[in-house]
């Protein structure tokens, strides 16, 4: 996984010893990867490199790191999803490694007392504009009920960018969704 950043190229973001001096070069670490489905195990990248910021960002002092996963990551929570075909089909068989491994990261950073994490859990992403649509969120469950169930990348980017000082987003796992008009 190569990883373009804005002022010095490329970084391999498996690789902690190539990460390190993008680390030393950041004041907030933004990440929105993703990885190709897997169908026996879970999707490890994720933790990887969770376990690789974490490190390197030890060793830097710097602690701010925003992820963005997917709602439904721990397991058994998609039962609150009402589409038969999404929760046994899609959500299990398709991406339910690729949830797994996220979920495996979260636990990670959980343990990281270091890190002002946040992991924000959108939704399915659509390739659509910024929008000024207000934004929900849920702490306790991995979905938000009576939302949209879809949100634009550029709304999660703007969330992301939204809470980069926001001390009450540090060591959250939230589910976002957007309060989108009916129609």
């Amino acid at each position: 996984a190569v990883v373009s950043t804005q002022s010095t190229g490329t970084c391999d973001v498996l690789d902690r010893s190539a990460l390190l001096p993008h680390v030393t070069d950041s004041d907030v670490i933004l990440s929105a990867l993703g990885f190709p489905l897997a169908w026996y195990n879970p999707v490890s990248e994720f933790k990887v490199v969770a376990e690789n910021l974490s490190e390197c960002m030890r060793e830097t002092g710097k602690r701010r790191v925003i992820f963005m996963h997917s709602w439904y990551t721990k397991p058994g929570s998609a039962q609150y999803n009402p589409s038969w075909f999404v929760r046994n089909i899609f959500l299990k068989l398709v991406i339910g490694q690729t949830l797994t491994g996220m979920w495996e990261s979260e636990e990670y950073l959980k343990t990281q007392g270091h890190l002002d994490f946040t992991c924000i859990l959108p939704p399915q992403l659509v390739n659509e504009p910024v929008s000024d649509m207000t934004f929900t969120t849920n702490d306790t469950d991995y979905h938000v009920p009576d939302c949209s169930r879809v949100i634009s990348r550029a709304d999660c980017a703007r969330y992301m960018l939204d809470i980069i000082d926001n001390e009450t987003s540090y060591g959250k796992i939230r589910c976002i969704a957007v309060n989108r008009p009916p129609g």
